[in-house]
């Protein structure tokens, strides 16, 4: 083989033999693999249950725990509302008794002069 070309021909196609039976046989396509006879993907599939059950538990007491919160805030704006009525009526009548003419209720005293003597 004198043919310089073929020869390079013949490397290329030995060496993509050669890359293409090591990733045929590093595939192991002789071996089966089912999920199931995997006991990390076992073990993997028993935790996403018991977190998916877990977690539907704290959901449940979370929109529990709001459904609480959601009763006694609106028992608490009640409340709210009820002592700001109050005090509103409580203004108005201090305002109409303020209004109503009354008697003085401060007393006017007359002192006498005062005098500041200054000595050096």
């Amino acid at each position: 083989m004198t043919n310089h070309v073929a020869r390079l021909y013949a490397l290329v196609a030995a060496v993509l033999v050669f890359f293409g039976a090591w990733a045929a046989i590093a595939a192991h396509p002789w071996q089966t693999r089912s999920a199931a006879a995997d006991p990390r993907l076992a073990a993997l599939q028993v935790r996403e249950q018991r977190l998916r059950a877990e977690s539907l538990a704290v959901k449940r007491i979370v929109d529990r725990r709001w459904a609480t919160y959601r009763a006694q805030l609106a028992l608490r704006k009640r409340e709210i509302a009820s002592v700001r009525s109050q005090n509103a009526r409580t203004r108005i009548a201090a305002a109409a008794l303020a209004s109503a003419p009354a008697a003085p209720s401060v007393r006017v005293v007359t002192l006498p002069p005062l005098t500041i003597t200054r000595t050096s």
